[in-house]
């Protein structure tokens, strides 16, 4: 399936957008300016699976400005290649237990969080994203060396980031092909296939 997407943006972003839909394989249908907003509007043809994730990428990309519209089209052979997937790899849990502040510390140093303190995890869990492309393993249940020496470093204090809170819909955007998601009534949990 291929949806009709109509994209408005400041003339400054216009760039960035385009990039991004070609990116996915976009079919570019119409491109003009709206008169007196100082809006651009680009209207494309893009795979359905080039639309997974592209969101949160046009949002970021054009600092929360564009306005996106979608709806189906048609449907056409499926076009050869692969689309583009996300640049950043994953966290992923080291193993099975509970997560511990200690262990988000060390853990927060190397991307996002996406669990916060006591939630429970399991080996090949899904935890945060990683700020390079390639997944690691951090161990998130790591606690603190209870023992009687000082350190030096006991005034620093950096304290627990709040973690992403994701939805089903940026759950599904975020998956890999190597990825899966798993649904509970109460949350969403992702892990390696």
């Amino acid at each position: 399936p291929w949806e009709s997407v109509e994209v408005r943006v400041p003339e400054e972003y216009m760039g960035s957008v385009v990039d991004l839909l070609n990116l996915r394989k976009g079919e570019l249908q119409d491109m003009g300016l709206e008169e007196g907003e100082g809006m651009s509007v680009v209207k494309y043809l893009v795979p359905t699976r080039g639309m997974l994730g592209i969101r949160s990428a046009l949002l970021s990309s054009t600092r929360g400005t564009a306005l996106i519209d979608s709806v189906f089209d048609s449907y056409r052979p499926r076009i050869q290649g692969d689309i583009q997937a996300r640049d950043k790899g994953s966290l992923l849990a080291f193993a099975d237990g509970s997560a511990t502040t200690f262990g988000i510390e060390g853990a927060q140093a190397r991307g996002n969080m996406f669990v916060k303190v006591s939630d429970d995890v399991y080996k090949g869990m899904i935890v945060g994203i990683h700020q390079r492309p390639g997944d690691l393993e951090v161990n998130v249940c790591k606690t603190k060396a209870l023992n009687n020496m000082r350190a030096a470093t006991k005034e620093v204090k950096t304290g627990v980031i709040a973690p992403i809170d994701m939805s089903l819909d940026s759950c599904v955007e975020y998956l890999a092909a190597d990825e899966i998601l798993e649904v509970t009534p109460s949350l969403f949990r992702m892990a390696k296939n």
